[in-house]
């Protein structure tokens, strides 16, 4: 496995890395090339975690509409209706990761048996992260703090949106669609409810 594993990096080039670095020194993000001919983008922290929030007294799911770059480049002009996220790097696992980026960026605190996993998929394949997805209960639940987003002037003109499954269907980002894809397919309603 070892053999493999070295002869694979071996073969790898890093074509450009960015100045930025993650806590770690590690460049944010780096382009590579495999195979003489295959390139890819690889960021620091490599995986990441997606969720939507979940109240079934009410059957609609809060996701955030927020300006991302490179879709918005010029002073929130445009937005995207998409699950919540954040980065695996922290020395935690993704669920317990997850808890944490619930109360940044939604306000909500919840228990871990709150937050469940439904499947993880690659973000794109000229991306080497895998994104592990989520749906968070918070039925019967109040914030209990203020989000990123009401704090900190950069994230101004973002906002917590609630949708129904049609409404996700229509809007929403590919995270929020195959959560909620899976959500149905995995008949999870059922132990919502």
């Amino acid at each position: 496995m070892n053999i493999i594993k070295e002869e694979f990096e071996n073969r790898v080039e890093t074509i450009w890395e960015s100045s930025e670095k993650n806590f770690n020194g590690d460049s944010f993000i780096s382009i590579k090339k495999s195979r003489d001919y295959y390139m890819y983008a690889q960021r620091a922290g490599v995986d990441s975690i997606a969720f939507i929030l979940y109240d079934k007294n009410i059957d609609k799911f809060a996701l955030i509409k927020e300006s991302k770059p490179p879709l918005d480049t010029n002073n929130y002009l445009a937005s995207l209706i998409t699950a919540f996220g954040g980065s695996i790097d922290m020395d935690k696992t993704p669920k317990e990761i997850c808890q944490i980026e619930v109360a940044e960026e939604s306000g909500y605190k919840v228990e871990l048996s709150k937050i469940h996993f439904v499947g993880e998929t690659l973000v794109s394949t000229q991306m080497s992260q895998i994104c592990k997805l989520f749906i968070v209960d918070i039925t019967n639940k109040s914030k209990t703090q203020k989000a990123e987003y009401e704090i900190e002037s950069k994230h101004s003109q973002d906002r917590v949106v609630w949708l129904d499954r049609d409404e996700i269907m229509e809007n929403g980002d590919w995270k929020s669609i195959y959560i909620l894809s899976q959500m149905l397919y995995l008949k999870f309603f059922r132990f919502l409810r």
